[in-house]
Parts: structure tokens; C-alpha cells; sequence
């Protein structure tokens, strides 16, 4: 008789167990699904044209947003010293001076297409935090540098 109240007495700490470890689990895995969820709508944007930027209105004034739009010809003005430059997105109606300060992409002179992220400033410029430069999907032939490789350093596959 006495073992088989041992073995419902072992019995019922293991449920206690279980349980416990089975709300622990639960709350874990709540709060990882809260982080990735929110963390994901919070950091996810989606590119916006400029007419959908200034039909927003003032609503878009201090809201981080990805805006895209074509680099403006002879519009960028640059600060090498400060790190900083200036252009102009346009789509051939409307106009968006934007200022950035950090490393510019490499293509950024022959981008066709620009994206900046950021935020709309209350006088109408934009303050961009991050640039991306869509390459144009074919260059130029003639506009293609040809390299000097006698000029190369520090690679001895190179040279004459």
C-alpha cells in the first residue's frame, strides 16, 4: 500500500512542474513574438513618391518616411569638410530639397533614382538619415574611365 501513495505523490510535483515550466515557456515566447512584431512595424517603411509625400500635408511633417524621387540635374552641392550634401528629388513636377550628412553611396552622382529616408521638415525641405542611389540599369560607354594600372599599388598581379 505505501507505494502506490509514493507514486501519486511523485506524480503531482511533476504536473507542478510541468505547469510551470509550460507558463514560463508561454511568456517567453509572448515576449519574443511582442519584440519581433513591434520592432517590425516601427522600422518598416515603404518607399513613398513625392505627390503621395505632399498630399500627406502637414500630417507628414516630423514622421519618419522613405521618400523616392529623381536626382534633379546640377542640383547637388556638396560639403567635403562638414560631410555633408545637398540636393534636390524631383518627378518632374514637384520639388524636395534634401540635406544629408554621412557617406554618400558611391553611384550616387550617376543614380538615376534616389531614396532618402527621414523625416519632413515644417518649411518643406527634408532632413535625410540614410541614402540609397538606384544605379541605372544600363551605363554609358563612352562616360566609363579608363583605369591607369601603372598608378596601382601595394598588388603585384598588377603592373606592366
Amino acid at each position: 500500500m505505501a507505494s502506490p501513495t509514493l507514486s501519486k505523490q511523485k506524480a503531482k510535483p511533476k504536473t507542478k512542474y510541468q505547469l510551470k515550466y509550460l507558463i514560463g515557456a508561454i511568456a517567453i515566447f509572448g515576449v519574443i513574438g511582442y519584440l519581433i512584431f513591434f520592432g517590425l512595424t516601427q522600422t518598416s517603411q515603404w518607399a513613398i513618391t513625392l505627390p503621395e509625400l505632399f498630399a500627406k500635408g502637414n500630417n507628414a511633417v516630423g514622421q519618419g518616411v522613405r521618400v523616392t524621387g529623381q536626382l534633379e540635374p546640377n542640383s547637388v552641392q556638396k560639403d567635403v569638410k562638414q560631410n555633408k550634401i545637398a540636393f534636390v528629388l524631383t518627378d518632374g513636377v514637384n520639388r524636395l530639397p534634401v540635406t544629408y550628412s554621412g557617406v554618400v553611396p558611391d553611384t550616387f552622382d550617376r543614380a538615376v533614382e534616389v531614396v532618402a529616408e527621414g523625416k519632413l521638415n515644417a518649411d518643406g525641405s527634408f532632413t535625410a538619415t540614410n541614402l540609397l542611389a538606384k544605379c541605372p540599369s544600363k551605363y554609358d560607354a563612352s562616360k566609363i574611365e579608363e583605369f591607369d594600372t601603372s598608378k596601382m599599388q601595394g598588388n603585384v598581379n598588377y603592373g606592366p
